[in-house]
Parts: structure tokens; sequence; C-alpha cells
């Protein structure tokens, strides 16, 4: 049951503590950060409708949540989310020095 959640849970939680308490770049609290989501998030929903709905893309319908944006799985933006915090971190880190 929300295998799919269970398995992108793990990836947020990573990011958020990499951003926060490891690296200390504090990326998901700027604007940018949100700006970047935001655009990433409007794109992940356009070009998922063209993949879950032609089906390129099938799930298992009895491993999700089968909450939709369109034919978008809400599960997908989980991947959005945290590649935006954990690449914006990385990247905010090394460009300090």
């Amino acid at each position: 049951m929300f295998t799919y959640v269970l398995m992108g849970l793990p990836f947020i939680l990573l990011t958020i503590v990499l951003d926060m308490w490891i690296l200390k770049t504090h990326v998901i609290k700027t604007r940018q950060c949100w700006g970047v989501m935001v655009f990433l998030m409007v794109l992940t929903a356009i070009f998922d409708q063209f993949l879950t709905g032609a089906p390129v893309v099938t799930y298992n319908e009895a491993t999700m949540t089968n909450i939709r944006l369109g034919y978008a799985p809400i599960e997908d933006f989980m991947y959005t989310f945290s590649a935006v915090i954990g690449i914006g971190s990385v990247w905010s880190f090394y460009e300090k020095e």
C-alpha cells in the first residue's frame, strides 16, 4: 500500500536534512528555490500528462495513492521536489567555496 509514497519520502527527508543540517545552505527557505520549484512542478505536470496519458509509463494502481493531477500521479511530484532542493543545496554549497 502506497509503495511509491514510501519510496519517495526518504528522498524528501534526505534532501531536507542535507539542506538544513549537513550542508547548512538553507536553500529551501529561499524565493529562488520556490520559483524553480513552481516552474519544474508545472513542467512535471505537463509532461506527465503525455507520459501517463499515452500511456508511455504505467503504474501498479495497487501501490499508489490514486491522487492525480489529470493523468499525472501525485507521487511523481515528490521526485521533482527532492531534486530541486537537493541539487540547489549542493550547488549552493560548492558555489560558496
